[in-house]
């Protein structure tokens, strides 16, 4: 089984979750456009992503109706494959005391983190962690401080790198209270409290909906589209500076995934059980 690695973006409020350890999950619908059309008339036939004969790393659907099936690959890969983060950044110039200017990184995602390098385009040095009230208009000059999209992100910047531990599909409803805390929704709770613009009567899961139809307005909550639920583990490191080899083999992999794969009965109905 080949490993991915690829990126993945967050917004700010969750990039804080991922630093705190609140976040060890994340729903994404990339790659199930299909399905998706008319989600309520698919099934699928595996919990988890199983491997094709090709070695490929997906899930099969099937029709309520036609019982015509689909295989959709994952784009993220398995548990072992690695995803570095994009988040929202700035590229900045510390003018220091010796005269000398150094060339700076800083994350709109709080706590603010300056990574200083040698140079626009040199290698990461080390990583310096700012204090929440730093006035960074203040504390560097050279360029204006103007926040770029993640998607402009280069690798070498990226601080941290997910370990998938586990994916797999359902449909967005049967997220639990669990799930929804371990998107790190208690983060995204706490950030709008002190904007006071939302209902804190609201529970973990509901909030989990205010925030889905937030970023996901192509694909809203009321649709029930089928995610890919990815479970990971965090490491605060660029996916670079990380061992070529974990305590993960590939063997291991293989036993995780296939462990996970027991096929869905389905019912007279023709719906796969959660």
């Amino acid at each position: 089984m080949v490993r991915k690695q690829r990126f993945i973006s967050f917004i700010p409020p969750l990039i804080q979750a991922l630093h705190t350890g609140r976040k060890t999950q994340t729903r994404r619908l990339q790659g199930l456009d299909v399905i998706n059309q008319d989600p309520d008339h698919w099934v699928p036939l595996h919990a988890a992503v199983t491997l094709d004969t090709t070695g490929q790393l997906g899930v099969a659907f099937q029709h309520l109706e036609t019982g015509d099936r689909q295989w959709l690959p994952c784009p993220y890969g398995g548990p072992g494959s690695h995803l570095w983060v994009k988040e929202p950044w700035s590229s900045l110039v510390e003018q220091h005391e010796d005269g000398v200017e150094r060339h700076c990184v800083a994350y709109e995602g709080t706590p603010r983190v300056g990574i200083r390098t040698p140079g626009c385009l040199g290698a990461v040095d080390h990583i310096r962690y700012l204090d929440d009230d730093t006035d960074l208009s203040e504390h560097y000059f050279g360029w204006p401080l103007r926040w770029r999209a993640s998607r402009y992100m280069p690798r070498r910047f990226s601080r941290f790198t997910l370990t998938l531990t586990q994916v797999r599909v359902e449909q967005l409803h049967e997220i639990s209270e669990e799930d929804a805390r371990a998107e790190g929704i208690q983060v995204c709770r706490d950030d709008w409290s002190r904007h006071g613009d939302f209902d804190e009567t609201l529970s973990d899961r509901d909030l989990f909906e205010v925030l889905w139809e937030h970023i996901n307005g192509a694909h809203p909550w009321d649709t029930n589209p089928f995610v890919w639920v990815l479970s990971f583990k965090v490491c605060q490191a660029n996916i670079d500076a990380l061992p070529q080899q974990d305590s993960t083999s590939a063997a291991g992999q293989r036993e995780n995934v296939e462990s996970l794969t027991r096929p869905l009965p389905l019912p007279a109905t023709g719906r796969a059980q959660p």
